[in-house]
């Protein structure tokens, strides 16, 4: 970090998500400040995590937040507004008075942080000023929230076709899941329907494929993308020949094993309830992949793919052809399957499964749990 260092522009010359995802990943400290105009807003960044963040918005102001999320009454926040004075903050005169107790204070800060950063990511006009140095936090009510965490959460409300676009790129753009997944990836909230389509990018797939294999619509698949591409979750192939390098490569009979080894976990939690849950799992994909599940018994038999059958099936493809296909139909085959084994399985042994399948190199986009 270069202290004293100030970095200012437009927000229409900058992707401002891929410039926090920036910050982040040099680890940098100070104080980025957003002006549209009418109300400036800052975030506090203490190496590349956002600490604290301010507004000069009325409505983003602590006691309006709590109010608006329902942890305070109307009559709770007009009494308490009169007693604020220098040295005395809202947030501690709430908690003195035993109106929130200190964790469900800082829980309200939090929000009101995510709400500030929201808010953000909405200004496509504007000014921003980045001072690299350090700042004192005295006073402050201050986190430490994990810069991708806060880009997951708000480049989700972010309804621009023209950001989402500029990252991802053309329909025929190639995208790939990173091979190793960054340390923070265990921290994001991701939904079913996220993790589906990430996973779907594992073998690689034009951004065509993806968006007609996803169950979400189409823009809000396009958007995903960008968030996905930019926390680093996925590559954009580049040419052809590089990518069917990557391809080459591929062991598909590991490849098919490393799910199997999945799937016969899921079948021995499952017990006398297996075959019935493999069955229902087998039969949701067989109009979509008659070929791949032809004489594929052992599936609901004891939980395991015959890798031979499945690879002979495919012989008239080429290898990126067929990484496409077996990453689908694998990924498609474990989102079906836990699907069903969760009607079955109680808490713990589904947070067990999930774990084990985090743990799986190949397969740490996979299920993360309800």
């Amino acid at each position: 970090m270069t202290d004293g260092l100030i970095l200012e522009g437009n927000v229409s010359d900058i992707n401002l998500a891929t410039f926090l995802m920036s910050i982040y990943k040099d680890k940098e400290t100070g104080i980025l400040v957003i002006d549209n105009g009418t109300f400036p807003k800052a975030l506090y960044i203490k190496e590349g995590n956002v600490v604290f963040a301010t507004s000069k918005c009325p409505d983003d102001r602590l006691g309006e937040s709590l109010l608006r999320n329902g942890k305070i009454t109307i009559k709770d926040f007009i009494h308490t507004s009169k007693l604020i004075r220098p040295g005395k903050r809202l947030g501690e005169i709430l908690v003195d008075a035993g109106l929130l107790t200190p964790d469900e204070m800082v829980e309200g800060v939090k929000a009101q942080l995510y709400e500030i950063i929201d808010s953000i990511f909405a200004h496509a006009t504007g000014h921003y000023r980045l001072e690299l140095d350090d700042f004192s936090t005295e006073d402050l009510i201050t986190l430490s929230i994990e810069m991708p965490s806060l880009l997951h959460q708000g480049m989700k409300k972010v309804k621009s076709w023209r950001m989402s676009f500029s990252v991802v790129g053309q329909m025929e753009q190639r995208l790939r899941r990173s091979d190793e997944l960054p340390p923070f990836f265990s921290l994001l909230d991701l939904s079913p329907d996220e993790e589906h389509l990430l996973s779907l990018t594992i073998g690689g797939m034009p951004v065509s494929s993806l968006l007609e294999a996803s169950y979400l619509p189409q823009f809000e698949t396009y958007n995903l993308l960008w968030i996905f591409v930019t926390l680093g979750l996925v590559k954009k192939e580049g040419g052809a020949g590089k990518a069917s390098e990557e391809v080459k490569i591929i062991n598909f009979e590991e490849f098919i094993e490393d799910y199997n080894e999945v799937y016969f976990h899921y079948f021995t939690k499952l017990g006398s309830a297996a075959e019935e849950t493999f069955r229902a799992a087998y039969d949701l994909l067989a109009a979509s992949f008659p070929a791949l599940l032809e004489r594929q018994e052992g599936f609901y038999g004891y939980g395991r793919l015959d890798p031979d059958r499945i690879l002979s099936n495919l012989r008239s493809q080429d290898n990126r052809q067929k990484s496409e296909t077996i990453s689908r139909f694998l990924q498609e085959l474990l989102y079906g399957l836990d699907f069903f084994a969760q009607k079955k399985l109680d808490k713990q042994q589904i947070e067990e499964v999930n774990e084990y399948v985090r743990n799986r190199s190949s397969l740490s986009a996979g299920v993360k749990g309800a």
